[in-house]
């Protein structure tokens, strides 16, 4: 007798330790159209710059012209951090897979790394170590401090995860944590490489360093130290300026004047006085008193 046969059951997907689910680090939406929306309007204002400064020129406004000068200068470093904060949130990528790493990062040194970028496609068994490591630069009065990550496959290549400050940390892209999850899928540990002293003009001019050495390294007690130097700093600066913005306000306050205008505005706008005669005016009197 012929038993039917029964239907194959689905059997689940396999399960194991080395099996992940794909995790991927890139800016939202939300940050992608705040920095369109804020390129989109001060790209007419940047490009009206070199003609107001030229007009001016033609007028004879030197002083204006200088001061227009400073500000269109203060003006392009915002356009350009701009530039890059918008190009980075439309191309930096990084794609934790199931057997791969997927990245678009920058790519490149010197003062316009942000601005060239590089996608990379490493298997997991090709990467030979995992690294953090924190930079400081700047002087022990005003120090800033960068963690950073990088990757090293199995033929010596390095490839630099990115940078982080430690006192305005970026949740989109949190190096540290995006270190740590390659080490659990690679089953490799994650080596700390500590604190190191770094160039401000080796790192914007893109020279190579020399290595860490022993008199580069810096411990925790530096570290905290160096940021409650840091903290003092920027808490004077803070004081200072708003003592400067109290004396303004009292100026203003005492002064006889209007509040927001000069002396100068006033004088250039007041009528001629009585006394001041025209040279017609001097003529006829004249005439008069001859008669």
């Amino acid at each position: 007798m012929a038993v039917a046969a029964s239907p194959a059951i689905p059997m689940p997907p396999a399960t194991g330790p080395d099996q992940h689910e794909t995790i991927v680090y890139a800016a939202s939406g939300g940050r992608k159209l705040v920095f369109s929306i804020l390129f989109l309007l001060l790209l007419p204002f940047f490009v009206s710059l070199p003609g107001m400064f030229l007009m001016r020129l033609k007028a004879g406004l030197l002083a204006d012209a200088a001061g227009h000068a400073i500000m269109a200068v203060a003006f392009s470093i915002l356009m350009f951090i701009v530039v890059i904060e918008l190009i980075f949130s439309l191309r930096a990528r990084i794609e934790l897979g199931a057997d791969k790493l997927r990245m678009t990062l920058p790519s490149g040194r010197g003062p316009t790394p942000m601005l060239r970028y590089r996608s990379y496609e490493v298997p997991y068994d090709q990467i030979q170590t995992i690294e953090t490591r924190r930079e400081i630069y700047g002087g022990s009065m005003v120090p800033v401090l960068l963690k950073g990550a990088r990757i090293i496959t199995t033929d010596n290549k390095s490839i630099s995860l990115g940078y982080v400050s430690e006192a305005n940390l970026d949740p989109a892209f949190p190096y540290p944590e995006i270190a740590r999850e390659i080490a659990q899928r690679t089953r490799l540990p994650l080596i700390d490489r500590g604190s190191v002293w770094r160039s401000v003009r080796r790192k914007f001019l893109g020279w190579p360093t020399s290595g860490v050495v022993s008199a580069d390294t810096v411990d925790e007690s530096q570290i905290e130290r160096l940021n409650q130097s840091h903290k003092n700093v920027v808490t004077g600066l803070i004081g200072v300026l708003v003592i400067l913005m109290a004396i303004g306000i009292v100026d203003d306050l005492s002064s006889d004047l209007p509040i927001g205008q000069t002396a100068a505005a006033i004088i250039e706008t007041s009528p001629p006085k009585a006394a001041d005669k025209t040279p017609t005016q001097v003529k006829s009197t004249g005439k008069k008193q001859g008669n």
